[in-house]
């Protein structure tokens, strides 16, 4: 009886492996630019997986392909940590087809993640999401989740090297403190808020070659 004991620990212990590598998230990296995957660059085609972090240099844009999570991209100037079923972003903008972000404080998913394509920005001291394809939800601890529609962009905060805008009345308020502090308003009407997701200028002329399958989830949005 103790071999069978011993030979159904290792069946447990394999079983285990397996799923731990399969929870785990995993994806090959294609860098246009100065890009660090702890801090130190990788081959074109390199593979990166949970608890790896991606440095973007100005002008520099990292995408990620993965078989579970579909398309990644870390824009310009931008820090973020990958977990197994998340991004936790740390400075700058990222893009995602499936993938959850997780931003101060914030997690930012798809509501269809079959369907879907957004981006998240924190940069000088404002947070943006923009739900370019599907409806997104923004949660937070204590909090009901925001609803983000598709075609809109939600933000919060001042750009710290803007004036405050204008006080809009009361209803642009009670809209904002009904969702949670964020405003959201339509992408079309979004133009000034590309700046803070935007690819590099040296960047956007390699998006299209960054290209890693049909479809549109192999299609990123230069502008946000």
């Amino acid at each position: 009886m103790r071999p069978l004991a011993v030979l159904t620990s290792i069946l447990v212990l394999f079983s285990s492996t397996l799923w731990a590598a399969d929870s785990a998230f995993v994806g090959t990296l294609r860098p246009s630019g100065v890009v660090l995957a702890n801090a130190m660059t990788l081959p074109d085609g390199g593979t990166v997986r949970s608890g790896d972090s991606i440095t973007t240099q100005p002008a520099a844009l990292a995408v990620i392909s993965s078989p579970s999570w579909g398309r990644l991209e870390v824009r310009f100037d931008s820090e973020a940590r990958l977990a197994s079923d998340r991004v936790l972003l740390a400075r700058g903008a990222v893009v995602s087809s499936r993938l959850p972000v997780e931003v101060a404080g914030f997690t930012v998913r798809p509501e269809n993640p079959a369907h879907a394509w957004f981006a998240v920005a924190q940069r000088n001291g404002r947070l943006v999401v923009a739900a370019h394809r599907g409806n997104l939800l923004i949660a937070s601890t204590g909090a009901l989740p925001v609803l983000v529609p598709e075609g809109s962009v939600a933000s919060q905060g001042q750009e710290q090297d803007q004036p405050p805008e204008p006080e809009k009345g009361k209803k642009k308020r009670a809209a904002a403190a009904a969702s949670g502090g964020w405003t959201i308003g339509s992408l079309s009407h979004a133009a000034s808020i590309a700046l803070l997701i935007a690819v590099g200028a040296a960047a956007a002329a390699a998006v299209a070659g960054l290209s890693l399958g049909g479809g549109k989830e192999a299609t990123p949005s230069p502008s946000f």
